[in-house]
Parts: structure tokens; C-alpha cells; sequence
């Protein structure tokens, strides 16, 4: 098999180590475009069919047939849309499965025998764990509706009619009922604590399990007479089971094997079915080890995209202040050099940054001591949500976002009176959101295109990207399977719909070694973030009138860390309004591993190369845009202190967050 292409994406050349002499292409490029077949996976469920045992299976984001001895698999869906999570009908005819969005989850259902697909599950809510009633026109499932927890909802599939079945603090989740339909068991979620409930017909809740630690994959053994459930450790899970005596007994079943996070199903009370180390398993009861079910999988081979650079461009000073300013502070982090720099004053003169150097008297300028602040660069939003109005830039500005990338529609903005004193906001760069069909030509005005892959062919797609790779400007995709197939850029909101990495998601029969990592606008923030609710409860929050949290659509927090590099911040996702949106990301990029440095140069100057703007925006260097926040505490060690800001300057003009906030309330009243 041959390795993968390499090629090279000159903005991003120092953007890790070893990462950098890579491109940020990561459609999954081989050297070869021929068909591969796979026998293994590394991040994928499966289910039995209680009518001919055949096993559905959501490898490499397609949804598959395995025959029940195993063989040759039957691929079902393209996998332009991600698969996750597909689960037998109890007569056999259909399968619900999980669709990523990026923005959240949705519930579909297939019919086996036509491949027909309809969508099942409110578009306007996140929801995720479908699972079936035993008597077939119900489906149980959780989501994020009412507040900003997972909750357990049911519908009726006849009538499409759904209600609530918990209303718990926290999340309850990974629904799953007994064979005869009379009991449901779940995982509940609050503040760090889990617990396996289960709901008697008739009785309350019964936890039967709590752990300091994650608890997931809860599923019944048919004659209802234990549950078992995975049990997620530091780097390893074991398989335990709790029999439903009186009281319950806790005992362990497997240990030593990579599991997915998947329920086990169960074919009848003796044989039962799952995914570890990389493989389908089938295990008896009574067995002390499993049976490996083995099946080929003929993957269609993604193929490797020409090079692609992305020009660089320049941006205008627009009706900068005549005056030169220095800007003085006890710490300086420029967004270049690691560590803060102390003593050193930025000069700023004509809305660009002229010098960044030692203190000093400075000639014919005004010189802003402010004391003990982090001076450090404007926040950067790589894809935000539409500011709502002119009125809405103090807003913004209030939280240190200065740039933003956003797909307007048919809002207008006056980006001059942004530039200005009088009601100033953010910088705002535009892109557009497209899908294959829609195509008519190349605009390179646009900085990132979102590309929606439904209602075209694999192909039809891929000719729309490299449509739009010509004229310079990244594809943005919303899952990592459209990606692959059809050669797009970036990666938005890579984990908000998934409680498995996508950074394990290649198969390590085919892929491994040659894998180019993608390039990830975040896009993870939600309400089991840490630091939510000390954001909502913020100064700016509070003022703004922005309390309402994200809703929740992860599991658990992802781990990031070891491709740091490689994230910008961007902040459409998880719904909240620009500005606060996007410190909702650095808290959440912060807990999935980041260092504090990393964190703020995905806000930085990783979001910079990736615009084409390298230098210009992003860090604090002679040249750039005069567009910094000044804040008061100590942001590397503490993400959190990035909200502590006490002014900022934008397009040279400095703003003290008290200004900020009076223009933010009283827009017309302010000259």
C-alpha cells in the first residue's frame, strides 16, 4: 500500500513540529486511488438483528450488513454523512442511526429493503442514544430541549409525537429497555458524578452503579436478568455487568480489551455481540473469551487533492484615529514567543502596530500606562454565528473578539462605522455556506466556504471543492467523513456529536501512517463545558443579557492536546452569541488539553495563517492591526482571566470595557 501524499500549505508552516511540513488537507490522501478492502476498525459499533442475526455496523462513518457468520459486508449509506450508533427495528425491516450535523445530532431511519431515509428527530434539537421499543413504533433517545441538560424523550413513530421521561438535574442519557418494554435503564450525569439508573415500571429510580468515573453503554440481557455497561477509566475501560438481585451485585465480565463506547447486543441470553481492539466480537455468557467475527469491507479510496495555497491577502486600515498611541503594560504575550515579555510598550500609530519594544519615552505620543495587565492580542473567531445588528459590535468587542469570520446572509453591516469611535465592533470577514448544487462560480472575496454535501453525489461534491480550491479559497466541512471522501480543508465542530475521537476514526488496517490531521475549527463548547457558568455569570454576560448556556452535545470532553497545532477557534457550533461564543471555546479547548499558550493561539495566529492573514492579525508585531485586549490577570496559566478585560483597542482606537458596555446598552444616546 502505498503512503500518503504529501504536499505543503505555506501559512502554516510553523504550526507544529513535524504537523508543519504537512498540509492541513486531510482528506485521508493515499498515494493509490484504488478500492481497499478493510477487516478491521478502530472507532465504529455494531448491532444484531433478533430476526436473522446479520449485524449492523457504522465503520469508517458508513452504515453496513454483516452477514451473522461474518463475510462480506453490504455498504448502505455513501458516508458523506457520518453514521453512528444504528440499531435493528425488532422485526428487522429498518434501522435508526445517529447523524452528525455539526452543530449537533439528528435521528434517521433506514428501510433495509428499499434503502429509503427519512429523518425522525426534530431538526431544531440536538439528540443522540436512539434506541428501540420492544414493540417496534417507539424509540427512545436523549436530548438537549428544555434546558440545557441531556433529558430521555420518547417518541411515536405512527404520529412523529414525542414526550420528556426525565427531567433531572444534569444529563441523563444512553437510554436502553428491557426486552418486554417495562423497564428502562440509563446513565445519568451531574457535576462529575454518574450513575446507572434504573426505572422499574411504576417505581422511582434506582441507581445501581455510581462512579467518580464515566459510565456508559448501558444494555439488557433478554431475560432482564442483569445489565451490563462500560466502565471508563484512565486510557482503558472494562466490561461489567450488575445482576438485578435484591440488593444488586456489581461484578466485572471482561477486562484487557479496547472497547468501544458501544452498547453490547445481545442476540439472545447467551450470545452477545461488540466492538474491541479493533475487531466485531461475539461472546457467550458462560465464555471466558470471545470469538472474533471476521468481515472484508470494501472502501471506496479516497483520492489525494492537488496542493492547495492559500494566497495571501491584505487588509486596509479603515479610518484609523491620527494620533500616536503607546500602549503599556506589566506583561506582554505577543502570540509569537512563548511566554510573556515584560517591559515592553506597544507603539501604534495610523491603526497599525509601528513598534513593539523596550520602554522608553516615545515622541509625540500618548502613553497608556495601565499597570499590572496582560496586554495581549484581539481574540480571533474563525466561524461565528452572525452578529445580530449594527448595535451588536460593542457587544462583541466587549468580550476581546476583534476579528470574526461569519456567513452573514442577508444581515448588513456597516464595517466602516465598526471601524470607527462611534459604535465600533469587530472586524468582519466574510463566508458563505453552500451546497454542491448551488455552485455557480468562484468568489475569492469569501474567506472559508462551509460546503453542505446533501443532495449531490460523492462526485458532483468533489467537483464543487475543487471548484472553489482554485480560486484559493479552504472548503469547510462538518464532519470528518464528508472530508475524507471529498477533499475539503478544514474540519468544523470535530467532536460535538461524537463521544469517540475522530482522531481515531482511521482504520488502522488502511489508514494508519497515512493520514494526513486535519486542520479543526473547534467548535466543542457546550454545557457540560467547564467554566459555563462562570462565563454566563461574567461581567459582559450580565450587562448583555446573555445567560443562556449552550446546549449539550457531548458526552465527554475530547482530548486535543497532541494535535494542538492544528486547531483554530471558531465558535458556530455551540450557539451562543459572538463574542461570548467564542470564550466558550477557550474554556473548552483549555479542558480538552490545551496549555494556556495553545489555547490562545488558536485564537491567534493559527487563525490567521489559516485566513491567509499571517501578520496582520492574530499577534502583536510591527505591521499588524492595531487590535489588542487588555486584561487583568494571567491568561496563559488561567483561560478563564482572558475575560477579565479592562479595555480594548480596535483599529488603533482604545475602548475601556466600562465604553464598551455603555455603547453596547445605550447605542443611540452614545456620540
Amino acid at each position: 500500500m502505498g503512503t500518503a501524499s504529501l504536499c505543503r500549505w505555506n501559512v502554516l508552516t510553523d504550526l507544529g513540529a513535524k504537523a508543519a511540513c504537512c498540509s492541513l488537507l486531510f482528506a485521508a490522501a493515499l498515494a493509490s486511488h484504488a478500492d481497499v478492502i478493510l477487516t478491521d476498525g478502530q472507532d465504529f459499533g455494531v448491532d444484531v438483528s433478533l430476526t436473522d442475526g446479520s449485524l449492523a455496523m457504522d465503520l469508517m462513518g458508513s452504515l453496513w450488513i454483516v452477514p451473522r457468520d461474518g463475510g462480506q459486508a453490504r455498504q448502505l449509506t455513501d458516508g458523506l454523512t457520518p453514521v453512528k450508533s444504528p440499531r435493528w427495528s425488532p422485526d428487522g425491516s429498518s434501522i435508526i442511526y445517529q447523524v452528525s450535523t455539526g452543530t449537533g445530532a439528528e435521528i434517521w431511519q433506514m428501510d433495509v429493503a428499499t434503502s429509503d431515509v427519512k429523518r425522525i428527530s426534530d431538526p431544531d434539537f440536538h439528540s443522540q442514544n436512539a434506541s428501540w421499543h420492544p414493540q417496534g413504533e417507539r424509540i427512545v433517545f436523549s436530548s438537549a430541549r428544555n434546558d440545557s441538560g441531556l433529558d430521555i424523550w420518547e417518541s411515536d413513530l405512527p404520529t412523529g409525537l414525542s414526550w420528556r421521561v426525565t427531567s433531572d438535574e444534569g444529563d441523563e442519557s444512553e437510554p436502553a429497555w428491557s426486552r418486554n418494554g417495562r423497564h428502562l435503564a440509563f446513565i445519568r450525569e451531574t457535576d462529575g458524578r454518574f450513575a446507572l439508573v434504573l426505572r422499574r415500571l411504576g417505581e422511582a429510580d434506582q441507581e445501581l452503579v455510581v462512579s467518580s468515573t464515566r459510565l456508559s453503554s448501558p444494555s439488557w440481557r433478554p431475560d432482564g436478568s442483569l445489565i451490563t455497561y462500560l466502565r471508563h477509566g484512565d486510557g482503558d475501560s472494562s466490561l461489567e455487568m450488575v445482576i438485578l438481585s435484591d440488593p444488586p451485585l456489581i461484578r466485572q465480565f471482561a477486562v484487557g480489551e479496547d472497547f468501544i463506547s458501544a452498547p453490547v447486543s445481545w442476540r439472545d441470553r447467551t450470545q452477545m455481540f461488540y466492538t474491541a481492539d479493533g475487531a466485531i466480537k461475539s461472546r457467550g455468557f458462560e465464555d471466558r473469551r470471545s470469538r472474533r467475527v471476521r468481515f472484508r469491507a470494501i472502501v471506496r479510496n479516497a483520492e489525494a487533492p492537488a496542493p492547495m495555497t492559500i494566497p495571501d491577502r491584505e487588509l486596509l486600515v479603515n479610518n484609523p484615529p491620527k494620533s500616536r498611541l503607546v500602549i503599556r503594560g506589566d506583561r506582554l504575550f505577543d502570540g509569537i514567543w512563548s511566554g510573556y515579555r515584560e517591559g515592553i510598550d506597544v507603539l501604534i500609530e495610523d491603526g497599525v502596530i509601528m513598534a513593539v519594544d523596550v520602554r522608553q519615552d516615545w515622541e509625540d505620543a500618548t502613553i497608556l500606562d495601565l499597570g499590572n495587565v496582560t496586554v495581549m492580542p484581539g481574540l480571533i473567531d474563525s466561524w461565528s454565528g452572525p452578529p445580530g445588528d449594527l448595535d451588536a459590535g460593542p457587544a462583541i468587542l466587549a468580550y476581546g473578539v476583534t476579528t470574526i469570520v461569519s456567513d452573514l446572509g442577508d444581515r448588513v453591516i456597516d464595517q466602516a462605522e465598526w471601524d470607527g469611535e462611534r459604535m465600533p465592533g469587530p472586524r468582519i470577514l466574510p463566508a458563505t455556506t453552500v451546497s454542491a448544487q448551488s455552485i455557480v462560480g468562484k468568489n475569492p472575496a469569501y474567506y472559508l466556504v462551509n460546503l453542505l454535501p446533501a443532495g449531490a453525489s460523492i462526485d458532483e461534491n468533489k467537483v464543487a471543492v475543487q471548484s472553489w480550491r482554485e480560486s484559493g479559497v479552504p472548503i469547510v466541512v462538518n464532519n470528518w467523513a464528508t472530508g475524507r471522501q471529498v477533499g475539503a480543508d478544514i474540519l468544523l465542530g470535530i467532536a460535538a456529536t461524537s463521544t469517540r475521537s475522530p482522531f481515531r476514526l482511521e482504520n488502522r488496517s488502511v489508514l494508519a501512517g497515512s493520514v494526513i490531521p486535519p486542520v479543526m475549527i473547534s467548535g466543542i463548547a457546550d454545557a457540560g463545558t467547564p467554566g459555563i457558568a462562570g462565563l454566563v455569570e461574567s461581567r459582559q454576560s450580565d450587562q448583555l443579557g446573555q445567560t443562556a448556556r449552550p446546549i449539550r452535545r457531548i458526552a465527554e470532553i475530547p482530548r486535543l492536546e497532541a494535535v494542538a497545532s492544528l486547531i483554530v477557534a471558531g465558535s458556530l457550533p455551540n450557539g451562543l452569541p459572538p463574542g461570548q461564543a467564542l470564550h466558550a471555546e477557550l474554556r473548552a479547548l483549555r479542558a480538552a488539553g490545551l496549555n494556556g499558550e495553545r489555547t490562545l493561539q488558536a485564537a491567534g495566529k493559527n487563525a490567521a495563517r489559516m485566513l491567509g492573514l499571517d501578520n496582520q492579525i492574530g499577534t502583536i508585531t510591527p505591521g499588524a492591526m492595531a487590535d489588542l485586549v487588555l486584561v487583568a490577570g494571567d491568561p496563559l496559566n488561567n483561560v478563564d482571566d482572558a475575560l477579565r478585560i479592562v479595555a480594548v483597542v480596535r483599529n488603533g482606537r482604545f475602548f475601556s470595557l466600562v465604553s464598551l458596555l455603555e455603547r453596547a446598552a445605550n447605542p443611540v444616546s452614545v456620540e
